[in-house]
């Protein structure tokens, strides 16, 4: 046995019921278009398995119109954007609602950019994102919905504060202009939701990045909570535009934005973790969702939106790593970076859903080129990225609350409610012990949370088991 002043001494053992001020049915969200729709239904039946091992809720699919739609400078003659049968590209994405929703997931589409050449102010737009035509975009909308007639959950665009997805992004006189083309996107988007017969749906809007550029320029991207002013017609201090300013930010006679229940984000962090201070106050990676709340919450006691108190939605997150990506955060430290953000998510009670984006790498480009995307489960190889698989599996976070006790957090993800969890703990090399008894999850989507008193917390290495698995281990933080 260990000297007496070190045996742990076992003062509180208390499975925590979720709190009122936490979000502990936060929806598992996850994402991998190339491999759930475009490399064939072999490979989708592999992932979904996978995903459902890994306790996957729910599975968001990027529907991009131009890649459904008919392509070329202009309209086909004849060409009924209302139509599901007139869009020669859906059938990749039929098999994935089908195979999807057969297997007990929800689907989540994304009705996205790039946006057909013929569908743009600048006619034969290869990069698909000039001034896109609202009125063409509610008939595509509407087709979805037709073609769709079994999902429920809808979000729109893909960050329409970056300018490769909706451009411009400013006048030249550096008057916000995106955030007036949303508002466009959104009414069509209501309306062709409506007309398929999709009205009760949970509708989101926003997937907007959260870290922009300093100034506004019409190639910049913008930062996220100064392009929600904008959307509503607010100026700096949340007051609406009046006269001469509403007209030139385009916000005369604006009508109260309704049909939506839900706002979609991307709370990416930088590589120094979810810790990281964003560069102000108009910035918000997952540590300040609560700006984001906060500027719709303004909003809606404006009367800029209608509907009830929003939740957030992640809808796209993850840490790219190094290696491959030298600019990624270090692969050693992902692990603890995956459990401390999806605390900070469970602790807020408005967000809704955690994202994973993506299971395998994108490949790198010519030359080693990382501009490809970085931030899977697995490597492009196939490989599984140590720790990290593992710690989206049961993700832990573990925080000190004085030199002598803890707080352990974690979720039993592929298990949910019934599944009996194990925390252990060790002290430099020695063998993990049991730090009190199995704990019962009663979280649909597995999360505990127990508090613990022992010596030297600071020092010790914490993990927990359930079924045959075991978490990734990490050690206590000050939070």
């Amino acid at each position: 046995m260990r000297p007496k002043t070190i045996i742990l001494s076992l003062l509180i053992l208390a499975l925590m019921p979720a709190a009122a001020a936490a979000s502990a049915r936060q929806v598992a969200l996850f994402q991998d278009d190339p491999l759930l729709v475009h490399q064939g239904a072999t490979i989708r039946a592999q992932t979904l398995d996978e995903l459902q091992a890994l306790g996957v809720d729910a599975i968001k699919v990027q529907l991009n119109w131009s890649s459904v739609a008919p392509t070329g400078r202009r309209k086909p003659a004849g060409f009924d954007g209302s139509d599901p049968a007139a869009y020669p590209g859906f059938a990749p994405f039929d098999g994935f609602v089908a195979d999807a929703q057969a297997q007990g997931f929800r689907v989540m589409i994304a009705l996205s950019p790039p946006v057909p050449g013929w569908a743009t102010a600048r006619k034969g737009d290869r990069e698909g994102e000039d001034r896109p035509s609202a009125k063409e975009f509610a008939r595509f909308v509407e087709a979805a919905g037709r073609r769709y007639p079994t999902v429920d959950l809808w979000t729109l665009w893909n960050e329409p504060n970056h300018p490769g997805y909706l451009y411009p992004q400013a006048t030249s006189r550096r008057v916000l202009y995106s955030p007036r083309l949303y508002r466009g996107l959104m009414r069509a988007t209501t309306a062709g939701l409506r007309r398929s017969g999709h009205s009760g749906d949970r509708v989101l809007f926003g997937e907007l990045l959260p870290i922009g550029k300093s100034k506004v320029f019409r190639k910049n991207t913008v930062k996220p909570v100064l392009w929600l002013r904008e959307l509503f017609c607010l100026d700096s201090r949340w007051r609406p535009y009046r006269g001469r300013t509403a007209r030139g930010h385009g916000c005369t006679g604006y009508r109260k934005l309704t049909g939506f229940n839900g706002f979609a984000y991307h709370p990416y962090t930088r590589a120094q973790g979810p810790r990281a201070v964003e560069p102000s106050r108009d910035d918000a990676t997952i540590r300040s969702i609560g700006r984001i709340t906060r500027a719709l919450d303004i909003a809606r006691r404006k009367r800029r939106i209608g509907g009830p108190r929003m939740s957030v939605w992640n809808t796209e997150f993850d840490f790219q790593s190094n290696p491959p990506d030298r600019f990624g955060a270090r692969l050693a430290r992902i692990p603890g970076f995956m459990g401390e953000s999806e605390w900070m998510a469970y602790r807020n009670p408005r967000v809704a859903s955690h994202s994973q984006y993506t299971l395998l790498d994108a490949p790198l480009g010519p030359g080693g080129d990382t501009s490809t995307w970085q931030g899977g489960l697995r490597f492009a190889s196939g490989n599984v990225k140590k720790g990290v698989y593992a710690a989206y599996r049961l993700p832990l976070f573990v925080r000190l609350l004085g030199p002598n006790a803890v707080e352990v957090w974690g979720a039993a993800r592929p298990g949910g409610t019934g599944a009996i969890v194990q925390v252990q703990e060790r002290r430099g090399r020695s063998p993990y012990r049991s730090l009190g008894g199995p704990i019962t999850v009663k979280s649909a989507q597995g999360y505990f949370k127990a508090r613990f008193r022992l010596m030297r917390a600071s020092r010790r290495d914490f993990r927990f088991t359930s079924g045959e698995h075991t978490s990734w281990a990490v050690k206590a933080a000050n939070r």
